[in-house]
């Protein structure tokens, strides 16, 4: 008959715990089912990416909850109400919930760059990165911080040492602080990517990376230049791979003796091919006769090409250059080149 009591105390704590193993080997279906339910209106992967950040912290806090409770409910139950379970037991919890805030808050999880891309922005991975390391570096700040509450100590004393604590690293570390927080400014603001082609504080070339002291652009001599963070934002930056077309611009030389008729059927010719061309924007098109040279008569050439990459540009350039003589061979024209009269006055003896 005692035993048969004993049993019976113990199908609370038995029962608690066969439902606390079933939600734990059932808990990733159930999260993936529940989050797909709520969060509908998510990229279709949005389910399995989120229900992978609360997975194993989700297990771990049904295993403590189910475990105390289980304990609770048992003849047991004057372990529960100690202060070390209870405080332990309370403390993963707490745990549980700021590693699944932890997980969120990585650059592969989709609601970090969910809300990061929603302005529409192209997501940087520089500036991806280093957000996320801040928010891992504030969640571990905060998981510490309620531990020690709720173990009991004082976190006053030590939130005012961190403080102080920053403000030494803060002074020692000033200049590299500066370049820290105009990292930020760089990634904030974007006047350039990775990958880009900038000509900045007299360097020209690629930016390759962008890290928190300094922006490493490869030259186009294959120099690899660090230019401090802080320098960059204080400095103008030409970014040429923003652009939305190029400016072309030559002189075409032709020689003196060609005629008026000849230079204003050639002005024309040249006007309506350049309008006619896929690779020049319609607009903003110049071609006149502009000046008397020294050895030529001048016609400016003043366009703009689709094309920004250097290649593009290069090939739709030698493309016209050809089209150009094809044109002054059909008005009898011939292209100018630098010479020099010499008159030899005589005299008499």
């Amino acid at each position: 008959m005692t035993l048969y009591h004993d049993f019976l105390a113990w199908v609370p704590a038995l029962v608690i715990l066969a439902f606390t193993i079933l939600f734990y080997i059932g808990f990733r279906i159930v999260s993936i089912r529940v989050i797909r339910f709520i969060l509908d209106k998510l990229p279709f992967d949005a389910d399995e990416n989120i229900a992978a950040a609360v997975y194993r912290p989700g297990r771990m806090a049904i295993a403590v909850f189910g475990g105390y409770s289980a304990l609770a409910n048992s003849p047991w139950e004057w372990l529960a109400r100690t202060a070390f379970l209870s405080n332990t037991m309370a403390s993963l919890l707490f745990i549980a919930f700021y590693w699944s805030l932890y997980n969120f808050s990585s650059t592969t999880n989709v609601i970090f760059n969910h809300f990061f891309t929603k302005s529409g922005k192209k997501l940087d991975p520089a500036i991806s990165g280093l957000f996320s390391s801040f928010f891992h570096a504030l969640i571990v700040f905060f998981a510490l911080a309620t531990v020690l509450s709720t173990w009991g100590f004082n976190i006053s004393g030590f939130i005012a040492g961190l403080s102080i604590g920053g403000l030494a690293v803060s002074l020692a570390a000033k200049d590299s602080l500066a370049n820290i927080f105009a990292c930020l400014v760089i990634l904030m603001d974007q006047p350039f990517h990775v990958g880009d082609w900038i000509i900045c504080n007299n360097v020209e070339g690629i930016v390759e990376s962008i890290s928190f002291r300094s922006t490493n652009v490869r030259t186009f001599t294959q120099a690899l230049v660090y230019i401090p963070n802080s320098l960059i934002i204080s400095t103008p930056i030409q970014n040429f791979t923003n652009r939305h077309m190029r400016r072309l611009e030559m002189t075409l030389g032709v020689t003196y003796d060609s005629t008026r008729e000849q230079m204003q059927e050639l002005v024309r010719k040249i006007t309506e091919f350049l309008k006619e061309d896929p690779d020049i924007v319609d607009e903003g098109i110049t071609v006149a006769f502009s000046e008397m040279g020294a050895s030529s008569l001048d016609i400016s050439i003043v366009c703009y090409c689709r094309h920004t990459g250097y290649d593009k540009y290069m090939k739709s350039k030698e493309r016209i250059n050809l089209e150009l003589m094809k044109l002054l061979e059909e008005t009898g024209t011939s292209a100018a080149f630098p010479s020099t009269s010499v008159y030899i006055e005589k005299t008499g003896v």
